[in-house]
């Protein structure tokens, strides 16, 4: 059965309710892209992506030479033509312009350039398997919210109807205490039933708009924004032998944690170059031109420099501090597979506990719908027999109030269950790609 959120807030003196407009239509598929596209959390992820991406670049792992321009214009001036001592008593002025070029580039340095290369290449993967790991939360939490105001409205919606029945039962027995056919009593008894109904739905209205509100945060829309949810339905039947698989091979946490064994692979290697030799390439070149003037003699000058150097550098002994950043290098690798084994059990037990939870809410949903049933049809025989004085009022309630729980616990069972559901998908990682 379909429903419409309804924006109602009930005068909490007056105690009448307001029915809103009607609202635009929101399925899970609509949930989703708004949260990914509106949610600020979402938007930090993909910035940090996009910040390890910049950074990805040969020029970031040294592999790319250095090259700089620099130029220089000077001039002086020197009066000697009043100093007696000087050996030239003439006004002297000289200018120069020299413009010169550097290039720097390390060749070789043991293949570290390259290991480099392939750590800032990892680490563009750990900023996705971060930001993967914020959308598939911020995916979760979407969903459940959207599930959460459906059953909030379906609640809402039992309420409404017991409400209503309520009042059609007042005024029926209000027709017949006039001429003695009920006691004043029962009557009493149905309108402070209806009474506490009508608290009831009061508070629900409230659920209902509290529960809008945080599926509207998290979608980045405004928290006042009214929409028209799709059907609430129980959840298909799983493969959950393939599921477990999935969460091996494509769960955002295993992914992280081999994504960590890669970085720790690389540190290795970064660490073994320092090892070895590093060759550098040095050449520069400069042009100055000047000018000299002194009194009636001038001339102009120009010299040209060029140079070129390749040098070695192979590090004898430090203190031993390669090898000591070698030997770590090699317990991060292993506590980096450790941690994968360790990761892949807690996971496996994570699946485990979601597919019983799972299970047990599946068996509890059909138990509710079950009890629900007989509540209803309790409930319709104790109207039929309360009408008819063969029960009292008191007992009349108990049918009422065991079919209105009967109800509500038959939406928290499936409630319970959807929300297992989700955690299965999220534990597959098949939900989103960032890139």
């Amino acid at each position: 059965m379909k429903h419409t959120i309804q924006t109602l807030t009930w005068a909490l003196l007056a105690g009448q309710a307001l029915i809103a407009s009607a609202q635009a239509p929101l399925q899970r598929e609509d949930a989703v892209a708004l949260a990914l596209e509106q949610n600020l959390g979402v938007q930090i992820a993909r910035l940090n992506v996009e910040q390890a991406e910049v950074n990805d670049a040969w020029g970031a792992a040294g592999a790319l030479p250095q090259i700089g321009l620099n130029s220089n214009l000077s001039g002086a001036v020197s009066d000697q033509s009043e100093n007696p001592t000087s050996f030239i008593q003439e006004r002297l002025e000289s200018q120069s312009v020299s413009i010169g070029a550097q290039l720097n580039w390390v060749v070789f340095d043991g293949l570290g350039m390259f290991a480099n290369k392939r750590a800032l290449e990892t680490l563009v993967e750990q900023a996705d398997g971060q930001a993967r790991l914020i959308i598939e939360q911020t995916i979760s939490a979407t969903l459940q919210a959207y599930d959460a105001v459906l059953v909030q409205q379906e609640v809402l919606a039992t309420l409404d109807a017991t409400v209503d029945a309520a009042e059609a039962r007042l005024d029926w027995m209000s027709q017949r205490i006039v001429f003695g056919a009920v006691a004043e009593f029962d009557r009493l008894q149905v309108e402070s039933g209806l009474l506490s109904d009508r608290l009831s739905r009061m508070q629900q209205a409230l659920a209902v708009e509290v529960a809008l509100r945080a599926l509207n945060q998290l979608m980045g829309q405004s928290l006042d924004t009214q929409w028209t949810l799709s059907e609430l339905e129980p959840p298909e039947m799983r493969d959950f032998n393939g599921l477990q698989a999935q969460v091996i091979s494509d769960g955002t946490t295993m992914q992280n944690a081999r994504i960590a064994e890669s970085l720790a692979l690389t540190g290795l290697q970064q660490a073994q170059a320092r090892m070895s030799p590093t060759i550098a390439l040095s050449a520069s070149q400069g042009d100055q031109r000047s000018q000299f003037a002194a009194g009636d003699l001038s001339g102009d000058g120009r010299t040209k420099n060029i140079a070129a150097s390749v040098v070695l550098n192979f590090n004898l002994f430090n203190g031993g501090a390669t090898r000591r950043g070698i030997q770590q290098a090699k317990l991060q690798v292993l506590a980096a597979e450790q941690s994968i084994a360790n990761q892949e059990q807690e996971v496996l037990r994570i699946f485990a506990d979601t597919r019983q939870r799972w299970q047990t809410a599946a068996d509890s949903y059909a138990l509710a719908v079950q009890l629900k049933v007989n509540a209803t049809a309790i409930a319709a025989i104790a109207e039929q027999r309360f009408k008819s004085g063969a029960i009292n009022s008191l007992d009349f309630r108990d049918a009422e109030l065991q079919q209105l729980r009967a109800e509500q616990s038959a939406l928290q069972a499936l409630q319970a269950w959807l929300s297992a559901d989700v955690e299965l998908d999220r534990l597959a990682g098949g939900w989103v790609q960032l890139r």
